[in-house]
């Protein structure tokens, strides 16, 4: 299958699709003795949409283009990989229509989500465009301090694999793919086998971008085809977002590796304030918002709700309300739900046993959250709302990140109980203040999260967040543009020292 009769193929949804290879060295690549891999399913009607075939020879042809390709890239200066950027994102809109489909149909996206997650990869490309000029002194910033007579260079660690989730694959791949560039460093993206539409058409771009061949490949697999490629040790960075066990058997099997760089981000346990003069109703919006983005599975989704006591009968109202007012639907279509399917079955099966432990638990459960039926096979629920009287740690269902559509509402007499509680998440990533400005600002400094956000929902800024997480959910600081940073090092360059006068005072050999 050619890839205009893929995309016309995609176009009319007419499934499943021909898998039409790995993106490897400047070229698509198959092998005859590939095995079947589940591949993608539309969420939305429960049907396949293109099986991946994979190999052990490919992944280690897509780990050779990319090694060969370093020294091209070594080469390449600042200002040509700000040219392959800019071209990136020209391409990148040639593609818009087929991209927002492809996060509708794999992705369980409404319209409107995907096409705010296009806007939002497309403004990361302009904001790092429009800091070209700065990009490299400010990189080697920390390295310059007291250095001014020494030539500092970046140079990158070497080979980065980055795995792109199913929920941001386009925001992840705008980032890793900057970040790489601009370290110099070859990049190798694994799309989720429920991301296999999104990773062809990012091969399509890739492709036209006619940047040295193996500088960035895309390579299809699921989680156990990624750890395989860690396997090789020319891999010298890896990026991967995931569940909270991905992370820690990554960090567990990998972390002896000395010169390997592990950037690894799992969901956070995020948390909104409301104070007692915010509007109710916005209140509710932005929180709702936060929960059911992407039903709920983005590491910034909305879990757990502070409320100050004296607005906690009007909240209730209104969340229960807002909640009956979703529409839920399939996002395959020309429908524009608020509320899309979850992404396969098992994570229905797993919202409904939080459901069960939710409301054993809860001292009033507002809404339970159960499966919907639009007419279709897809994965459909409504989301859960439960009030607890009290915070209790050792809950399963308290304490862990559930990834879907659910959030427990507390309720605060004085501000620094709802504080405490929000700091002693084991899983910090986001917390958003909701109230006047004035009133919540100073709240800031006294939390631990790493992103703090005002009058926004916790999904505000989704994987663009200025920095990483922190414990649990995230191993590492910078993010965005910064892990160029962490997948490069400074290398200095001397030629003579002022006022170094102890070589010259040296006695002579002779």
């Amino acid at each position: 299958m050619g890839f205009e009769t893929f995309f016309q193929a995609l176009q009319e949804r007419r499934f499943p699709l021909e898998f039409p290879g790995h993106f490897i060295g400047g070229e698509w690549s198959l092998d005859p003795k590939s095995e079947v891999l589940q591949g993608s399913f539309n969420p939305s009607r429960g049907d396949a949409i293109v099986k991946v075939l994979v190999s052990k020879k490919l992944l280690e042809s897509a780990v050779d283009a990319a090694d060969q390709a370093q020294k091209d890239l070594s080469a390449m200066s600042m200002e040509k990989r700000l040219e392959y950027l800019a071209r990136l994102r020209q391409v990148i809109t040639d593609y818009r229509t087929l991209i927002v489909d492809a996060l509708c149909i794999e992705a369980g996206k409404p319209r409107w989500e995907a096409q705010a997650d296009f806007h939002s990869a497309c403004q990361q490309l302009d904001a790092v465009l429009a800091e070209s000029s700065r990009i490299r002194e400010s990189l080697l910033g920390p390295v310059r301090l007291a250095w001014p007579d020494t030539e500092f260079n970046l140079q990158a660690n070497g080979i980065t694999v980055a795995f792109l989730p199913f929920s941001t694959p386009l925001a992840t791949f705008v980032q890793t793919f900057a970040g790489a560039l601009i370290a110099g460093a070859p990049l190798l993206a694994m799309p989720s086998s429920h991301a296999v539409l999104s990773g062809v058409l990012f091969g399509c771009v890739v492709n036209q971008l006619e940047l040295p061949k193996g500088a960035v490949n895309i390579v299809f697999g699921n989680y156990q085809t990624f750890v395989k490629i860690l396997q090789d040790k020319r891999v010298q960075a890896v990026i991967y977002s995931g569940s909270r066990e991905h992370c820690d058997t990554i960090r567990r099997d990998y972390m002896g590796q000395i010169s390997r760089v592990l950037l690894l981000q799992s969901g956070g346990k995020n948390s909104v304030i409301v104070d007692s003069e915010a509007d109710v109703k916005e209140s509710v919006r932005c929180v709702m918002y936060g929960v059911i983005k992407n039903a709920g599975q983005l590491n910034t989704s909305t879990s757990q709700v502070y409320i100050h006591e004296s607005k906690l009968e009007a909240f209730k109202k209104e969340m229960v309300r807002a909640v009956r007012a979703l529409r839920i639907g399939p996002t395959d279509g020309t429908e524009d739900p608020h509320l899309g399917p979850l992404y396969a079955q098992k994570a229905v099966d797993k919202f409904l046993r939080y459901q069960t432990m939710a409301k054993r638990e809860a001292s009033d459960t507002w809404v339970w959250g159960k499966v919907y039926n639009t007419g279709t096979a897809g994965y459909f629920v409504t989301p859960g709302v439960h009030f607890f009287a009290d915070m209790d740690s050792s809950s399963s269902y308290q304490s862990n990140v559930l990834m879907c559509p659910d959030v427990a509402v507390y309720s605060y007499r004085d501000v620094d109980q709802a504080i405490q509680a929000s700091n002693n998440t084991e899983a910090s990533l986001v917390t958003s203040l909701i109230g006047p400005v004035e009133r919540t600002k100073p709240w800031v400094s006294q939390l631990r999260a790493p992103n703090v956000l005002l009058n926004l929902p916790t999904v505000g800024m989704d994987v663009n967040l200025p920095v990483a997480g922190r414990k649990l959910c995230g191993d590492y600081r910078l993010n965005g543009l910064g892990i160029a940073y962490l997948l490069a090092y400074p290398q200095a360059c001397q030629s003579s020292v002022r006022e170094l006068t102890e070589f010259a005072a040296w006695p002579q050999l002779d």
